[in-house]
């Protein structure tokens, strides 16, 4: 493995949301940092020298004084970044407040190219108008964007579509995302609303052949992409792009802090193979010291029979992370 260069942090500044995602690993509550407390956790994880704080929520843009988070994490010499459903992002006057307090860093999530889908997963109608003029704004500002999609049973037969769809509408987006559903406790603490939306995580085998489909168009347009929660055996040929096995490679450390509704609030280190498990099969896997494993609660509902052996040079694979960016 290689000695340990990006330390990443993902900060929690809020737990309020302005969406009801079906398949929201963090679901809101009222409970919100003040600026005071963001700035101390701040100070703490540079620190711990930290180049990289990624801000998250909920959704951080309901957060009024998220400019001067901003702003402050410039200050330290850390590198920001925040993740947001982009509905905010509709009003032109905050993402140039964003930019100019340092930002260049946005991940915007949106899960497919139909409205209905979209304001169906978020359940918000409007949602997908609101997120589109928002990612509008934010390449026009000049933000580097990344488009975040989670992959659920709406969306995953149109993948290829939809990231078509985004290529065409806004080529100035180099970077996609594609987050397998998170079913347990991203927290360690609350429940996903999966656990009450089953019927919205996808099977690894009906994800296959579009997520196949979706890298080699993407890899046609020149641009990149990370896929997350999704095991090695349905990566084949393109598993370099798994961000856990990365991690695991890179040897990159994550720090999260979340906000508690019941605990002390604290940061604490993340391994990708957190929350993970390996099946029998796994043991004979070439690939099983670079996998990150499945998700318990996956297995729980559709059991681990779609889970197999792949026989590859694992060092080959490794070569193509140190490759690729």
């Amino acid at each position: 493995m290689s000695p340990r260069s990006r330390k990443a942090a993902y900060l929690q500044i809020t737990r309020e949301c302005n969406n009801e995602c079906l398949f929201c690993s963090n679901p809101q509550f009222k409970k919100n940092y003040g600026l005071g407390e963001i700035k101390n956790k701040i100070i703490a994880l540079k620190k711990q020298n930290i180049t990289e704080i990624i801000l998250t929520g909920g959704e951080p843009t309901l957060v009024s004084f998220l400019p001067e988070v901003i702003s402050f994490i410039q200050k330290n010499g850390i590198a920001s970044r925040i993740i947001t459903n982009g509905c905010k992002l509709e009003d032109p006057r905050l993402t140039k407040k964003l930019f100019k307090a340092g930002l260049r860093d946005i991940n915007i999530s949106i899960h497919s190219d139909s409205s209905s889908i979209a304001d169906k997963l978020s359940q918000k109608k409007g949602h997908f108008k609101k997120a589109i003029k928002g990612l509008e704004n934010s390449l026009r500002v000049g933000f580097h964007v990344a488009l975040n999609s989670t992959i659920n049973t709406l969306n995953c037969k149109n993948l290829s579509n939809t990231a078509k769809f985004f290529i065409k509408a806004f080529p100035g987006i180099k970077h996609f995302v594609y987050n397998n559903l998170d079913p347990g406790k991203a927290d360690g603490e609350i429940n996903s609303r999966v656990v009450n939306n089953q019927w919205i995580v996808a099977r690894y085998t009906d994800i296959e052949l579009e997520l196949k489909k979706t890298v080699e168009l993407l890899r046609t347009h020149e641009r990149t992409m990370r896929i997350e929660r999704v095991p090695l055996c349905y990566m084949q040929g393109f598993e370099e792009l798994s961000s856990e096995t990365r991690k695991i490679v890179k040897n990159e450390l994550y720090i999260c802090s979340f906000i508690s509704k019941k605990r002390t609030d604290k940061l604490r280190q993340v391994k990708p193979t957190k929350f993970r498990i390996k099946v029998e099969c796994c043991a004979h896997c070439s690939a099983n010291r670079i996998c990150a494993g499945i998700q318990k609660e996956y297995i729980n509902i559709y059991g681990s029979k779609e889970l197999y052996p792949i026989f590859c040079n694992p060092d080959v694979i490794i070569r193509r992370i140190h490759a690729t960016r």
